[in-house]
């Protein structure tokens, strides 16, 4: 009876795992092309069909970063920056609002149901005045700019996630920490902070991606100066040709920092979700 139970046991194994892998295939079929494509020389990559066996050439990755036209690291340091500054101004600004909400209500409520509105909102339906507005103040082309509007679009998500986390909270920790006269601020950072840590890393998680890929306001705000990743692998589409494998390489080094940011935050959201755990 063990050998069978054994076997059913390692065949059940291997189809969870062929189906992971199928998964996994269809829905990363895109990136996996796309780094293939950058290694590419223009000829493979115009070859029909595909090429899957080639020789690798890193001549497209040479010409994002040392191109005249072009200053992708540049770009690249915008996203940075403008990412991980509407990321945390909104985690700021979120986090207690979503306490305050859950715990007092009030005008709260209202605030919340005026920001899921506007996060229902079409994008592009901001466009004209967005620009308007900022161009009175003489902000096109900063990255201020574009940080204001992500944190804005960031927000309504956070909140939400947040007020979800708040409501599974113990009142009766906050009473103990108010009963031994903290205050509020005091009980925010060193009580509330460190229980929603794993909601924290997931919302700074989302909020970074989003940020990061984000292109309406990205185009609409820069000019020269904060032109993010995202507009700046648009310019290998001009008037005469696309510039396939120059794309593909500037998509790839493009994930590479968000693929280090989320591996950061998932330690402190793994962290987070552990640090309750009891040793026996």
């Amino acid at each position: 009876m063990k050998p069978k139970t054994r076997a059913q046991t390692l065949v059940r194994l291997a189809l969870i795992w062929a189906v992971v892998l199928v998964l996994i295939v269809i829905f990363d079929l895109g990136l996996f092309t796309n780094i293939l494509t950058s290694f590419k020389s223009d000829a493979d990559i115009s070859t029909m069909p595909p090429k899957w066996v080639f020789r690798p050439v890193l001549t497209h990755y040479r010409e994002v970063f040392s191109g005249g036209a072009y200053s992708f690291d540049r770009y690249l340091m915008n996203s940075l920056i403008i990412g991980l500054c509407s990321t945390a101004v909104a985690i700021v600004i979120t986090l207690p609002a979503a306490y305050s909400i859950v715990r007092f209500g009030g005008v709260g409520n209202t605030v919340l149901a005026m920001t899921l509105l506007l996060r229902l909102m079409p994008a592009m339906s901001f466009g004209i005045p967005v620009f308007v507005i900022f161009h009175r103040l003489r902000l096109i082309d900063t990255q201020l700019a574009i940080i204001l509007m992500h944190t804005l679009f960031l927000s309504p998500t956070a909140l939400m996630l947040f007020i979800g986390y708040v409501q599974d909270l113990p009142r009766e920790l906050e009473e103990a920490a108010l009963v031994d006269g903290a205050t509020i601020p005091q009980m925010l950072r060193h009580i509330l902070f460190p229980i929603v840590r794993p909601g924290v890393a997931a919302v700074a998680i989302l909020s970074f991606i989003t940020s990061w890929n984000e292109f309406l306001f990205a185009v609409l705000l820069s000019l020269k100066k904060a032109i993010t990743a995202t507009v700046g692998t648009s310019f290998f589409i001009t008037a005469y040709a696309v510039e396939w494998g120059n794309m593909a390489a500037g998509i790839t080094v493009s994930t590479v920092p968000t693929l280090i940011f989320i591996f950061l935050a998932q330690r402190q959201l793994i962290k987070g979700m552990t640090a309750g755990a009891v040793k026996q």
